[in-house]
Parts: structure tokens; sequence; C-alpha cells
């Protein structure tokens, strides 16, 4: 059978012109504050060798720390990665835990790969430095990330590491480092 290529043209044409709806709407999705942090972000990714986080673009921009927006803004960059190499090349982890959340993770994923049993939430309080309600938000966020899971048999503090992140190597997107410039700059490098 012989496809007579104005109908497939225009099929092609339909799919793009029902793709690009879907990312205004997406798009949409956002407030103007939190646009204004992505605009931020896909400015300062690659300067300077930026990697910088949400976190640190929403304190830029004074945007007032809320776990619930820079999850929003996190889902918005993990769905587009098209907005820049540095999502595509660090991934879109590296660019929306905050560095309490990275260090509760790495802690949790090298207990898992080394097959110790799981901290409590006061030994990962203490090993990763930080007070027991920010050790509880950093594993509420994880899971809402979908990088931890709750499991009440799990022992310890009862999120286990989901098994893709548990293998990752090499793990790059819980390495980071804050560089502070004398200009009041900020940004994360790995």
């Amino acid at each position: 059978m012989k496809t007579k290529p104005w109908l497939l043209l225009t099929v092609i044409a339909l799919l793009l012109f029902v793709n690009s709806g879907s990312a205004a709407n997406d798009q949409a999705q956002l407030n103007a504050q939190e646009q204004r942090v992505i605009d931020y972000l896909v400015k300062d990714w690659g300067e300077d060798s930026s990697v910088s986080s949400v976190d640190i673009a929403m304190n830029a921009v004074k945007v007032a720390p809320s776990d619930e927006t820079r999850f929003r803004i996190g889902n918005y960059i993990k769905a587009h990665p098209e907005l820049h190499e540095v999502i595509r090349r660090w991934g879109w982890v590296t660019l929306v835990l905050t560095p309490d959340e990275k260090l509760i993770a790495r802690a949790l994923i090298n207990a898992e790969r080394d097959s110790k049993a799981l901290p409590s939430v006061s030994e990962l309080a203490t090993a990763v430095g930080i007070k027991e309600p920010d050790v509880k938000r950093g594993l509420a966020m994880l899971e809402r990330y979908e990088i931890l899971m709750k499991d009440s048999k799990a022992g310890g503090i009862g999120y286990p590491v989901i098994p893709r992140y548990i293998k990752w190597q090499p793990r790059l997107d819980f390495v980071f480092h804050t560089i502070s410039l004398d200009s009041g700059r900020q940004f994360n490098v790995n």
C-alpha cells in the first residue's frame, strides 16, 4: 500500500502542533516566580562551570524557600531536559536536591550498596550533620522525587533506596560543591 506524501505531512504537522500545545501547557504550570528561577538557571548553567541547583537559584532571585515550590520547579526540570545541556549531562537530581538531601541520599545509597542496615533518623542526622526534623524533611522530598520509597519493613529509617540509584555509577547526581564568590554569587559545581 502506497502512502500519499500529503497525508503523511498532514499527520506529522498535526503531531507537532499537539506536542507544542502540551509544551505550552507545561510552561503555563509554572507561576511567574517559578519561571524566574528557571530563567535564572538556564542563564547561569555552564557559566564558570556552573551546575547551580534550584535552591541556589531561588535564593538568587529572592523567591522564598519552599519545598513545594522547589518540587514544582524540580519536576519541570525533570520533564524538560531540552532546557539545557547541563540537565542532560548531570541529571535532574543534581539540580533539584538541596545539599542536605544529597548527603542523606548518599548516606543511604552507601549503606544499601555496602549491605549495611539502614540508619535510624538520629544516626542519619549525626552522619549528615543536620537536625532530625531536617532529616525527616529531606526523606520526604527524596520520596517525592522517587529516589526513596517508604517501606515499614525496611528497618532503620524505613526508606530504602529505589534500586536504580543503588548501582548507579558513578552516582554523580549526589556529588556537589558550592562556590561563593566575593561578588556574592553562589553556584554549584560537580
